[in-house]
């Protein structure tokens, strides 16, 4: 209809009028005032009734609306094809990309193409020009009949019709764009654990030995560590999980396999861990293909794929604790010489083996006195943990990378936290030697050896090495603090003065407990959850 056809007395176009100038003071604006408010509920309400109330008074006037079939490729975003529907996700969408020219997605920024940001900024235009003029052409200039203002407010809702219907169709065009590279990260995922299947079938038990098969493991813990970092949005890492972790955790089960014996058998936990949660991201990855191999029921904000982001998740879990655990020798050798004398506590006293049987409460006030006193007792062997804990206890100076027997272990570095760990620049990426300790640090490591002393020189059995009584009496100590009933094996002259010796050293070491708890919480409760693991896999083994 051409726009001298336009009927303006009809009740029900002035109606429409009505309801349009009071949709348009309803509007909410920013905290600038110059955009309208979309996001607020409230301000959605109110641009939600004005646009309904420009779609019907367009409708009513009998304007012509711009094409829509584009809507018929997108049944996805459009179930009901209708001649205008004016979106408030549309109008945000508009307001919101004229600010930042780009669409985020899994933490990710995709930039408008030229067209769309063409057609988001001529609608931004129009948009803002129309509720310029809505003051002056609503009534009651158009109840006093001016032509003028009527034929402008005509051509205002074609424009902007047309405006309208071109930064949808480009939106439209602009999210699946989005969502297909988003997929992409998932559909690579499939496509190369495809392939690792296929050349583990083909290459069988000989995998070990090919070249090929590790390029291949590389290749996926690459797409996985990508995924990770769209998906996971709770992750402690960025891209720095390589497949190094994989060989490292996969050579220390099979050392375990030949020999029996070895003292990796203590954190072989950790490793199973490690090749188990990347057994479970395949087969998550096998499912989906199987299940949804065009991969539509995916949701391309990826982050809202729970099954997938609780398995991503997990691997991600197992992989830190592998890398830093067991892909790092010296902390590797610590742990494998901690977890025995944990589980020989566990032997020698019956309330901590309770403890740890049970995961009480109490296990985790008793367990770090335990961590100091052993590396009291052999303090060389633990240095390489206790300092990643408490860096700021100990002098420690670089070692760079040429000097490493292994360039893997530099990956530690990215890992590390930076409250537990100095920062060190990454482009040397050198790891730390620790020449000594603080004074305080060494201060309680003396008053431990005079107790030692205190203590040998009190006991009159010969029935068992005095170091292991000596060791027996400190555990009961710091298991049962503040009760030592224990000591009534010390002859009653010695005994006050020998208690009086043990009473003050765990006294100063409740302190060094909670400062190893505290000084990075995070960093000692992953410690905690390893050492708590590997425990418990070797009291099961005890006891079979």
């Amino acid at each position: 209809m051409s726009l001298s056809e336009v009927c303006w007395e009809s009740p029900e176009v002035k109606a429409h009028l009505v309801e349009l100038a009071a949709a348009r003071n309803n509007l909410a604006f920013d905290d600038t005032g110059t955009s309208v408010d979309t996001r607020s509920n409230k301000g959605c309400s109110a641009a939600e009734q004005f646009l309904g109330a420009l779609e019907t008074l367009a409708a009513s006037l009998k304007l012509e609306p711009a094409s829509r079939a584009y809507r018929n490729a997108f049944q996805a975003h459009f179930a009901e094809l209708q001649q205008r529907e004016y979106s408030v996700a549309v109008l945000e969408a508009c307001l919101s990309l004229s600010r930042s020219g780009a669409i985020w997605a899994n933490g990710q920024k995709f930039d408008l193409n030229q067209d769309a940001e063409a057609a988001c900024f001529a609608l931004l235009d129009q948009w803002e020009g129309l509720l310029a003029q809505l003051d002056h052409l609503l009534p009651p200039s158009l109840e006093m009949g001016l032509p003028s203002a009527q034929d402008e407010l005509c051509k205002l809702l074609v424009s902007l019709d047309a405006r309208w219907a071109e930064f949808e169709h480009l939106y439209i065009l602009e999210i699946m764009r989005v969502q297909h590279e988003a997929k992409g990260l998932v559909a690579k995922a499939m496509e190369v654990e495809e392939m690792l299947s296929q050349l583990e079938e083909k290459i069988g038990i000989d995998k070990d030995q090919s070249a090929e098969y590790e390029f291949h493991v590389g290749a996926f813990v690459g797409c996985i560590s990508q995924l990770n970092v769209a998906a996971n949005v709770n992750r402690k890492t960025f891209d720095e999980l390589t497949a190094d972790v994989w060989e490292n955790a996969d050579a220390l089960l099979k050392m375990c396999a030949i020999d029996p014996d070895t003292p990796l058998q203590a954190v072989r936990v950790i490793a199973q861990e490690v090749l188990q949660s990347f057994e479970e991201l395949r087969q998550c990855l096998r499912v989906m293909r199987q299940e949804d191999p065009q991969l539509d029921d995916l949701n391309p904000q990826l982050c809202h794929n729970e099954d997938l982001v609780k398995t991503l998740m997990r691997w991600e879990e197992a992989w830190i604790s592998g890398a830093r655990y067991i892909q790092t020798r010296p902390v590797l050798g610590a742990l494998c010489k901690l977890v025995p004398r944990l589980l020989r506590a566990t032997q020698m006293c019956s309330d901590f083996a309770s403890m740890c049987a049970n995961f009480d409460a109490e296990l985790f006030l008793v367990l770090p006195r335990i961590v100091w006193l052993t590396y009291f007792e052999s303090n060389e062997s633990l240095t390489p943990l206790i300092s990643n804990l408490l860096p700021h206890r100990f002098v420690q100076v670089p070692v760079y990378a040429e000097l490493r027997q292994r360039a893997g272990e530099a990956q530690l570095q990215r890992l590390r936290r930076q409250r537990s760990e100095p920062a060190l620049g990454e482009a040397l990426e050198p790891e730390l030697a620790v020449l000594g300790t603080d004074a305080a640090l060494r201060s309680i490591q003396s008053k431990f050896n005079e107790v030692k002393l205190v203590l040998q020189g009190s006991t009159g059995h010969r029935n068992r090495s005095d170091s292991e009584l000596v060791w027996n009496l400190l555990l009961q100590s710091a298991v049962s603090k503040g009760n030592f009933d224990h000591f009534d094996i010390i002859p009653p002259p010695k005994r006050s003065t020998v208690i009086s010796a043990v009473e003050d050293l765990m006294l100063q070491l409740e302190s060094w407990s909670l400062e190893l708890q505290r000084h990075c919480a995070e960093d000692w409760n992953e410690c905690t959850n390893v050492l708590v693991k590997c425990l418990l896999c070797e009291q099961a083994l005890e006891r079979i």
